[in-house]
């Protein structure tokens, strides 16, 4: 077992983070000054006369508050929890002697001076992204330490993340995807990794299209009558198109991913899955694992038993439409 798997399994359960005393006199002095501003709002003989009103709008005001506060704590204990990891890492790396490194979608193997370095650092708090591009390829991967994560560990920090950062709105470029299947009216779509930042399926709902979303995230899922969020549930259904916005990359095992995906598809069906992340950008995330350069697209497909069938690029908008081998 890796130190940083070590650490990250130790610290999960426990549910607990190293916290500078700065931090904790920064969250104390906002809980302070809270109470100072309800105080300030609360209207004189407000005790006894308050409206149920006023009680609302100062009860949301200290709701909110509060809110501001858990995420504070939230963003430092995940800014904790991956500083430790990066300086186990660091150490272990002082003593360690490394042997090859294996591309973990075409499977080259090689020494590890023959794939390229790529550094980063992570804005939502992840600290430093080491990733590696393969030569055989050209996928780069990484950072090394989320791909040494679990799924149950992975999804802990999906969910941390979900509670603590606000996605941007994604819902134009889903459409686009969606357009892309080329969808007939009669036909059933899935919306794969839908999240709480987009209307798409709303959207498309309203314009008459039969669309479905999955998210088995709990805190990135809307939670409507249209919303799957088990594996189980999803694999008893079928569809005529399914596609994806900036989720390819966050895909632990794309392949065979994308090989699931292709079970669910009705004859004739395609997949449309688009994402910056076809070339090197928006590299400062610890959740994008994959970048699909150059040769990696096709093999990616090959190894799940896919062909491209289109490839669309319109600025940082890009999109590739699968298609089933056979088909």
């Amino acid at each position: 077992m890796h130190l940083y798997e070590f650490v990250s399994k130790m610290l999960a359960p426990l549910n607990l983070a190293i916290v500078r005393r700065t931090t904790l006199d920064h969250v104390v002095g906002q809980l302070q000054s809270t109470q100072s501003q309800l105080g300030k709002q609360m209207p004189p003989g407000c005790s006894e006369h308050a409206t149920e009103a006023s009680l609302q709008a100062i009860s949301e005001a200290y709701q909110g508050q509060v809110q501001a506060v858990q995420q504070n704590l939230l963003r430092h204990q995940i800014a904790s929890k991956w500083n430790v990891v990066d300086f186990m890492q660091r150490e272990r790396r002082k003593s360690a002697a490394f042997g090859p490194l294996q591309c973990p979608l075409c499977h080259h193997t090689a020494p590890l001076p023959e794939f390229k370095q790529m550094d980063s650092h992570c804005i939502f708090g992840g600290g430093i992204l080491l990733r590696h591009q393969c030569p055989a390829c050209d996928l780069v991967f990484g950072p090394e330490k989320m791909l040494g994560l679990s799924m149950q560990e992975l999804t802990q920090d999906y969910e941390w993340h979900y509670q603590a950062y606000q996605e941007g709105d994604s819902t134009a470029q889903e459409l686009r995807a969606f357009h892309a299947l080329n969808p007939k009216r009669d036909g059933c779509y899935l919306n794969f990794g839908a999240g709480a930042w987009s209307r798409s399926v709303q959207m498309l709902r309203q314009e008459g299209w039969q669309v479905y979303a999955y998210e088995p995230h709990a805190s990135a899922s809307v939670g409507s009558e249209y919303s799957v969020q088990s594996k189980a549930a999803l694999s008893g259904m079928r569809f005529d198109g399914i596609y994806s916005n900036n989720v390819l990359e966050h895909l632990r095992h794309p392949a065979e991913d994308l090989a699931y995906l292709r079970t669910l598809l009705n004859h004739g069906g395609t997949m449309a899955h688009a994402t910056p992340c076809f070339e090197y950008l928006y590299e400062f995330t610890r959740f994008h694992l994959f970048f699909f350069l150059g040769r990696s697209q096709a093999v990616l497909a090959h190894r799940a038993g896919l062909t491209v069938r289109e490839f669309i690029q319109d600025g940082e908008f890009m999109c590739s439409v699968l298609a089933p081998a056979e088909s």
